[in-house]
């Protein structure tokens, strides 16, 4: 039985690999993103810097770039990693049930 913490928002098939797919959930823009690794992990969509879209960001290394100033950003932690991004993107849990790709509107407290 699901968590009612936790909502559907994706088929593990609908996230690929590298290709950061944008969710919506209780009124949040976010990202589901899949490493090579094969790891989930559910981040906040925008750059904390300028507000710019990671959508199209280059998924690497765990690691998420902003397309716009380059700063990177840690996938499990939200940490910048490079400027001028000093805030860090809000991580959101994730699990998966069978195929059915969850996550937690709430926040992971860093």
């Amino acid at each position: 039985m699901n968590d009612p913490d936790f909502h559907p928002v994706a088929t593990r098939d609908e996230v690929r690999p590298g290709v950061p797919l944008r969710i919506r959930l209780a009124g949040r823009r976010l990202l589901l993103v899949r490493t090579p690794d094969d790891r989930l992990h559910a981040v906040d969509e925008f750059c904390s810097h300028e507000e710019a879209t990671l959508a199209n960001g280059a998924v690497k290394d765990g690691c998420i770039a902003c397309p716009l100033h380059g700063s990177r950003f840690d996938l499990a932690t939200g940490r910048p990693l490079e400027a001028p991004a000093t805030e860090p993107l809000r991580v959101y849990p994730v699990k998966v049930e069978g195929n059915q790709v969850l996550v937690c509107p709430e926040p992971i407290d860093a």
